[in-house]
């Protein structure tokens, strides 16, 4: 199965739209956002483009009001499948166990990974790409689309296309839109 990974998107909605075309492109078959969508429209808008593609989440460290992002999801017609708690465990056709997670807490990011419960941990808050394999386990931040990244502004904006079938992930980057400007 072809997952899409994105986190940290931060309410740019441009490049929430760019990385929705990249994963419609690459025909992932589910949607992956390891938090910080912090305002609730980003849902709505997540929910609102990402056409067939089903959509899961968890929240991050910055979302502005859980709750409203909350009770206007359970609205949608399509509603985001949003975790309640800290991480979000599903099972993917063929078997696979995956988790997402924000990463904030890093004890927990790494409780996770040494489980070895898992085929695969997504996780986001550090806005840097990590594609690794711990132990068989793959371990993969697909960076952020808010064009910062460990505290600096950056130029490129990143998401992830995770292949369960392989244990595999790429990461795919976009330049920021030539009108936007530095600070």
């Amino acid at each position: 199965m072809k997952i899409g990974v994105i986190s940290d998107t931060h309410d740019n909605l441009a490049s929430m739209l760019t990385a929705l075309a990249i994963f419609k492109e690459d025909e992932v078959e589910l949607i992956v956002h390891c938090g910080d969508w912090v305002a609730p429209f980003a849902v709505k808008f997540f929910s609102d483009n990402s056409g067939d593609i089903p959509v899961k989440g968890v929240f991050g460290n910055n979302e502005g009001d859980t709750k409203s992002i909350v009770l206007k999801n359970q609205k949608l017609a399509k509603p985001v499948e949003l975790a309640m708690r800290k991480a979000l465990e599903f099972q993917v056709p063929g078997g696979a166990w995956l988790v997402a997670c924000h990463g904030e807490d890093t004890a927990v990011l790494e409780a996770l990974i040494r489980s070895r419960k898992y085929q695969a941990v997504f996780t986001g808050h550090t806005h840097a790409v990590r594609n690794e394999l711990i132990d068989g386990v793959r371990v993969l931040n697909p960076g952020s689309t808010c064009f910062a990244c460990e505290g600096a502004i950056v130029d490129a904006a990143t998401v992830a296309i995770y292949d369960s079938d392989a244990n595999t992930a790429e990461v795919k980057s976009f330049p920021r839109p030539l009108d936007a400007k530095k600070p």
